[in-house]
């Protein structure tokens, strides 16, 4: 009986692990941004301008990325899968989506945008989303997801770049306001090669449960 215990034990953390794993080679690293960086708010993501910083406002976990932009100027932070994201070779042929979660306020005068690239080895652009401005699909109360197809991996494509801007003007204090938004949850995952829920494995660890008790019968 210990040793059916055992099986069960183990099969019910191989479905947790095989649930939960990315799809091998797709992603971003420290899409939720909890891992904190040694010279960047959080590691794998790079700072461009000024105005990139971590809040505890967070959808999920301890940190979201905030993009605060100085008057007359741009808040941005990207990452390389493979350079900054230490993530492995995208998936010729493979479709994965982009999402994220985020909330906030661009400013009277602001924007905020993504735009996600896929590139060769040479850093070659294959296929670009261009500037995806979603300012109007996010609100200051409560995180929204928002998602964007950019097709399929074509020949050649290694890396996915992606690159957040919050950009604002002139603000003068009274009807012009600065803005904040804040991005969390960061993924680029193709949902047709996500494991199954580790059924194999129950399949298999059941049988040899079964092997034990009709072995420990016999002596």
């Amino acid at each position: 009986m210990k040793h059916s215990y055992l099986i069960a034990i183990v099969a019910l953390i191989l479905t947790a692990t095989l649930s939960a794993s990315p799809a091998k080679g797709q992603g971003f690293f420290n899409g939720g941004f909890e891992t904190p960086g040694t010279t960047t708010p959080a590691a794998g993501w790079t700072p461009a301008a000024s105005g990139y910083s971590l809040s505890t406002d967070s959808f999920s976990g301890s940190f979201a990325a905030e993009l605060a932009s100085p008057e007359l100027n741009a808040a941005v932070f990207t990452q390389n899968s493979i350079e900054q994201g230490n993530q492995p070779p995208l998936v010729e042929g493979s479709n994965p989506l982009f999402s994220f979660q985020a909330k906030g306020f661009a400013g009277t005068t602001g924007n905020v945008l993504f735009a996600l690239r896929y590139l060769n080895d040479d850093g070659v652009i294959l296929s670009d989303s261009g500037n995806q401005f979603f300012q109007t699909q996010i609100n200051p109360i409560a995180y929204t997801e928002i998602s964007f197809d950019l097709g399929v991996v074509p020949a050649g494509a290694t890396a996915a770049f992606v690159e957040f801007s919050q950009a604002i003007g002139p603000i003068n204090g009274q009807d012009q306001l600065p803005g904040s938004v804040l991005i969390d949850e960061i993924s680029l995952v193709d949902p047709t090669a996500v494991p199954e829920p580790g059924s194999a494995s129950i399949v298999l660890l059941g049988g040899m449960g079964m092997w034990l008790q009709h072995r420990r019968k016999r002596f």
